[in-house]
Protein backbone atom coordinates (compact mmCIF):
# COMPACT_ATOMS: atom_id res chain seq x y z
CA UNK A 1 0.00 0.00 0.00
CA UNK A 2 2.21 2.77 0.98
CA UNK A 3 5.87 2.73 1.56
CA UNK A 4 7.73 4.14 4.63
CA UNK A 5 11.46 5.37 4.74
CA UNK A 6 12.26 3.97 8.51
CA UNK A 7 15.60 5.72 9.53
CA UNK A 8 18.17 2.66 10.56
CA UNK A 9 16.79 3.21 14.09
CA UNK A 10 13.79 2.24 13.61
CA UNK A 11 12.12 5.30 14.13
CA UNK A 12 8.63 6.08 11.76
CA UNK A 13 9.10 9.35 10.08
CA UNK A 14 6.47 12.00 11.15
CA UNK A 15 5.01 12.14 7.67
CA UNK A 16 4.39 8.62 7.99
CA UNK A 17 2.70 8.72 11.19
CA UNK A 18 0.70 11.35 9.89
CA UNK A 19 -0.57 9.94 6.70
CA UNK A 20 -1.68 6.84 8.36
CA UNK A 21 -3.31 8.99 10.83
CA UNK A 22 -4.89 10.08 7.85
CA UNK A 23 -6.27 6.87 6.61
CA UNK A 24 -7.45 5.94 10.05
CA UNK A 25 -9.71 9.19 10.53
CA UNK A 26 -10.76 8.80 6.84
CA UNK A 27 -11.79 5.26 7.68
CA UNK A 28 -13.35 5.95 10.66
CA UNK A 29 -15.46 9.29 9.77
CA UNK A 30 -17.03 7.08 6.70
CA UNK A 31 -18.05 4.67 9.24
CA UNK A 32 -19.49 6.87 11.28
CA UNK A 33 -21.74 8.31 8.55
CA UNK A 34 -22.51 5.16 7.78
CA UNK A 35 -23.67 4.38 10.97
CA UNK A 36 -25.55 6.86 11.67
CA UNK A 37 -27.46 6.90 8.01
CA UNK A 38 -28.46 3.16 8.31
CA UNK A 39 -29.58 4.51 12.21
CA UNK A 40 -31.72 7.32 10.87
CA UNK A 41 -33.27 5.05 8.50
CA UNK A 42 -33.92 1.66 10.23
CA UNK A 43 -35.65 3.31 13.05
CA UNK A 44 -39.17 3.54 11.41
CA UNK A 45 -40.45 5.52 14.18
CA UNK A 46 -41.25 9.58 13.39
CA UNK A 47 -38.58 11.25 14.89
CA UNK A 48 -40.80 14.06 15.39
CA UNK A 49 -42.74 14.55 18.86
CA UNK A 50 -44.68 17.43 20.32
CA UNK A 51 -41.91 19.16 22.20
CA UNK A 52 -39.78 19.01 18.82
CA UNK A 53 -43.22 20.43 17.10
CA UNK A 54 -43.36 23.23 20.02
CA UNK A 55 -39.76 24.24 19.87
CA UNK A 56 -40.04 24.59 16.12
CA UNK A 57 -43.11 26.63 15.88
CA UNK A 58 -42.30 28.66 18.99
CA UNK A 59 -38.38 29.47 19.00
CA UNK A 60 -38.34 32.33 21.55
CA UNK A 61 -40.63 29.48 24.19
CA UNK A 62 -37.99 28.34 26.27
CA UNK A 63 -35.23 31.50 25.99
CA UNK A 64 -34.59 32.61 29.26
CA UNK A 65 -32.93 35.90 30.40
CA UNK A 66 -29.09 34.97 31.06
CA UNK A 67 -28.98 34.70 35.03
CA UNK A 68 -25.73 37.27 34.82
CA UNK A 69 -28.44 39.98 33.75
CA UNK A 70 -30.89 38.42 36.63
CA UNK A 71 -27.85 38.78 39.39
CA UNK A 72 -27.06 42.56 37.79
CA UNK A 73 -30.52 43.49 37.56
CA UNK A 74 -31.43 42.23 41.14
CA UNK A 75 -28.03 43.90 42.65
CA UNK A 76 -28.98 47.33 41.07
CA UNK A 77 -32.68 47.26 42.46
CA UNK A 78 -31.24 46.15 46.11
CA UNK A 79 -28.58 49.37 45.47
CA UNK A 80 -31.84 51.58 44.79
CA UNK A 81 -30.12 52.28 41.46
CA UNK A 82 -33.54 52.80 39.67
CA UNK A 83 -32.01 53.72 35.92
CA UNK A 84 -30.04 50.73 35.68
CA UNK A 85 -32.25 48.61 37.17
CA UNK A 86 -35.23 49.83 34.85
CA UNK A 87 -32.87 49.31 32.12
CA UNK A 88 -31.75 45.57 32.30
CA UNK A 89 -35.57 44.91 33.30
CA UNK A 90 -36.03 45.76 29.93
CA UNK A 91 -33.50 43.77 29.00
CA UNK A 92 -35.24 40.89 30.52
CA UNK A 93 -38.68 41.44 29.09
CA UNK A 94 -36.92 40.95 25.71
CA UNK A 95 -35.75 38.31 26.49
CA UNK A 96 -38.58 36.86 28.62
CA UNK A 97 -41.44 38.55 27.56
CA UNK A 98 -44.21 36.59 29.84
CA UNK A 99 -42.56 36.96 32.96
CA UNK A 100 -44.85 38.18 35.42
CA UNK A 101 -42.05 39.27 38.04
CA UNK A 102 -40.12 41.57 35.63
CA UNK A 103 -43.92 42.89 34.43
CA UNK A 104 -44.43 43.93 37.83
CA UNK A 105 -40.97 44.83 38.92
CA UNK A 106 -41.15 47.28 35.79
CA UNK A 107 -43.90 48.89 36.85
CA UNK A 108 -42.76 49.52 40.52
CA UNK A 109 -39.43 50.61 39.31
CA UNK A 110 -41.22 52.92 37.05
CA UNK A 111 -42.91 54.74 39.98
CA UNK A 112 -39.97 54.83 42.19
CA UNK A 113 -38.11 56.84 39.23
CA UNK A 114 -41.16 59.40 39.30
CA UNK A 115 -41.59 59.80 43.31
CA UNK A 116 -37.50 60.37 43.11
CA UNK A 117 -38.55 62.73 40.21
CA UNK A 118 -40.63 64.88 42.19
CA UNK A 119 -39.03 64.72 45.28
CA UNK A 120 -35.86 65.95 43.30
CA UNK A 121 -37.82 68.72 42.39
CA UNK A 122 -39.59 69.44 45.52
CA UNK A 123 -35.78 69.49 47.06
CA UNK A 124 -34.41 71.58 44.18
CA UNK A 125 -37.53 74.71 44.86
CA UNK A 126 -36.94 74.14 48.83
CA UNK A 127 -32.91 74.88 47.46
CA UNK A 128 -33.57 77.49 45.33
CA UNK A 129 -36.11 79.36 47.76
CA UNK A 130 -33.68 79.12 50.51
CA UNK A 131 -30.99 80.50 47.97
CA UNK A 132 -32.67 83.70 47.48
CA UNK A 133 -33.87 84.02 50.94
CA UNK A 134 -30.33 83.55 52.11
CA UNK A 135 -29.10 86.47 49.51
CA UNK A 136 -31.63 88.83 50.40
CA UNK A 137 -30.60 87.49 54.33
CA UNK A 138 -26.73 88.60 53.32
CA UNK A 139 -27.68 92.00 51.43
CA UNK A 140 -29.60 92.98 54.57
CA UNK A 141 -26.41 91.99 56.64
CA UNK A 142 -24.26 93.27 54.56
CA UNK A 143 -25.70 96.95 53.99
CA UNK A 144 -25.73 97.31 57.88
CA UNK A 145 -22.11 96.26 57.73
CA UNK A 146 -20.96 98.75 55.23
CA UNK A 147 -22.67 101.53 56.86
CA UNK A 148 -20.44 100.39 60.67
CA UNK A 149 -17.44 100.26 58.02
CA UNK A 150 -18.09 103.40 56.84
CA UNK A 151 -18.10 105.46 59.78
Amino acid sequence: METVNEPETGEVSKDAVIVKQEKNNEYSLQDIDNKLSESAEDDGEDDTSDEDNDEDSNPKKNIQAPLELMAEFLRAEMAREYHLAKKLCQMILIYEPENSEAKEFFTLIEEMLLMEKTQNREKDSEDSEEDSSGESKGESDGSSHEGEDGS
